[in-house]
């Protein structure tokens, strides 16, 4: 059952990867790179200059915002996935300590956000920050599962 399990999340795990660099980071650095200009980390490509220099930052710095937190919340709640996945592969196998699930789960988690880490071209202390708030997610969520249902309730339900 362990080994079942295993295949699953390594599949969500690479599932989650590839979606999250395709439809999150790709759009996010499209952005850092328009709105941050030469300020940003990201590889310099050609950008339409179609808004004035002295207008971005007003939007770029309540975006930036915006991105980190979307992004923080993304991956947290990958870490959340991974928790409520264990949690019910313990409960169908009827295990009760449940550790082999819990680390099968864990390395899964982390080598998915791990991935995502490396491949993340802006390098500033907040995709480090967001990328630490990911990675402790799933302890945090083991820890107090009832944080779960405070931060993903639709998660929670999705798992009834």
């Amino acid at each position: 059952m362990i080994f079942l399990f295993a295949f699953s999340i390594s599949a969500a795990a690479i599932t989650f990867m590839l979606f999250y660099t395709w439809c999150v980071q790709l759009p996010a650095n499209y952005l850092t790179r328009f709105f941050g200009g030469a300020s940003a980390n990201v590889e310099d490509e050609t950008m339409d200059e179609s808004l004035p220099p002295h207008i971005k930052p007003f939007i770029w710095f309540p975006l930036k915002g915006v991105l980190f937190l979307g992004e923080t919340y993304i991956q947290a709640g990958w870490g959340a996935y991974c928790v409520l996945r264990s949690y019910e592969a313990i409960t169908k196998a009827g295990v009760r300590p449940g550790w082999g699930y819990h680390f099968v789960a864990f390395v899964s988690c982390l080598a998915a956000l791990g991935y995502i880490a490396r491949k993340e071209k802006r390098k500033d202390i907040l995709s480090i920050i967001q990328s630490c708030i990911g990675m402790g997610s799933y302890i945090v969520f083991c820890l107090s599962p009832g944080a779960l249902s405070d931060y993903y309730p639709w998660l929670v339900a999705f798992f009834r």
